[in-house]
């Protein structure tokens, strides 16, 4: 009785819309439940269409993280079984027969769409897929897809790395998955949602019953469709994404959301490397930069030495996104930085004018201060 109590059942977990039992499921009509529509400040926020191994069809959603890259959850790009019980672990329980992952689909086989609507043209296809490695649907549902060209004047979602979650941290989510009024397939995004439960990570150190590198809000949000969809951070980054949870309609049900930080390295980097780009990270407060210096000085000397910093890096950055070609803008509502591949000679001039001149004043007042 004690293994069954904490028992979850993850036929009615996956949310990635395709040839499925709806009795398991729930409806395609329902999915990201009471959400507003979802703007062009939301463009990195993709559809994702599979064709499985097996010739059925997969609808999830995925977000651009990069001009050729995308992220999303593992089970919207390999085979798994849509039956399978899970403890609140993140295990299979003992003599489960369903929930191993199989083989990756065929990357040419994954199309991505831009834009808000049911019927976006394809924008590109996979070319590569890159997983956690996670032998069961239970945890790691995480997963990145290269991209067979790179997509100009889309956003680039910002990514929240190098720190994790924190329970009651306001979170916002976008989606692909119908509506409780029985749209489907439009893009959608609530913005009124807390995290509840946090799963233990390199992060914090929690007992609360989920999976190890996730978090889960409780009550109806996400459904069929929204698989894959990003968590955004109240700072615009992406921070997680929709990996399972039970019945669509349910007001008690938890909704799990796998982590982004805790697969930097894992991950995130070797993809990173592939498409040859760097992640956009979460905008922090310079001040926060400041106080962890760890150089002992005083109040008023770190604030000065984290402004300064700030200024420097920002021209030092913009003069490295000039000689790149590749300019990022800071992250709107909709937690995308836009991302261009124009190069003018005339931005690195002045990019680099900028830096040098921030650097001189910055040794005049370290010397003033001596």
């Amino acid at each position: 009785m004690k293994s069954l109590a904490l028992t979850i059942a993850v036929a009615s977990l996956l949310f990635g819309c395709g040839a499925v039992d709806s009795a398991a499921l729930g409806q395609r009509g329902e999915a990201l439940y009471y959400a507003t529509p979802s703007g062009p400040e939301d463009d990195a926020v993709v559809k994702l269409r599979a064709i499985k191994n097996d010739g059925d069809t997969l609808w999830c959603t995925a977000t651009l993280i990069a001009p050729n890259l995308v992220l999303t959850a593992m089970h919207c790009v390999a085979t798994v079984s849509d039956n399978a019980n899970c403890t609140t672990a993140g295990e299979l329980v003992q003599g489960s027969l369903d929930g191993l992952f199989g083989d990756p689909f065929v990357p040419s086989n994954i199309t991505f769409h831009v834009g808000a609507g049911d019927n976006e043209p394809v924008a590109a296809l996979g070319e590569k897929i890159f997983t956690t490695g996670a032998v069961a649907v239970c945890k790691d549902d995480l997963a990145a897809v290269a991209l067979d060209r790179e997509l100009t004047n889309v956003p680039v979602a910002a990514l929240r790395l190098g720190t994790g979650n924190q329970r009651g941290e306001s979170i916002r989510i976008v989606g692909f998955g119908g509506a409780e009024d029985g749209t489907t397939g439009v893009r959608k995004t609530r913005d009124d949602l807390k995290i509840q439960l946090l799963g233990a990570s390199v992060y914090a150190d929690s007992s609360d019953p989920i999976p190890a590198n996730t978090f889960a809000t409780i009550g109806a949000s996400v459904c069929n469709g929204d698989s894959g969809g990003p968590i955004f951070t109240t700072k615009n980054a992406v921070t997680g994404v929709v990996s399972h949870g039970a019945s669509c309609a349910s007001t008690t049900a938890r909704r799990i959301f796998t982590q982004v930080a805790p697969y930097e390295d894992m991950l995130l980097r070797p993809a990173f490397e592939y498409v040859g780009h760097e992640p956009i990270a979460e905008v922090t407060d310079p001040s926060d930069a400041g106080a962890q210096t760890g150089n002992g000085g005083s109040a008023g000397e770190a604030d000065a030495g984290a402004a300064a910093g700030a200024e420097a890096g920002g021209a030092s950055n913009a003069a490295g996104r000039a000689a790149t070609g590749t300019g990022h803008s800071p992250p709107g509502k909709g937690g995308c930085a836009c991302s261009s591949s124009a190069t003018t000679k005339g931005g690195l001039a002045h990019a680099l004018a900028i830096a040098l001149t921030l650097t001189a004043a910055f040794g005049l007042r370290r010397r003033s201060r001596s």
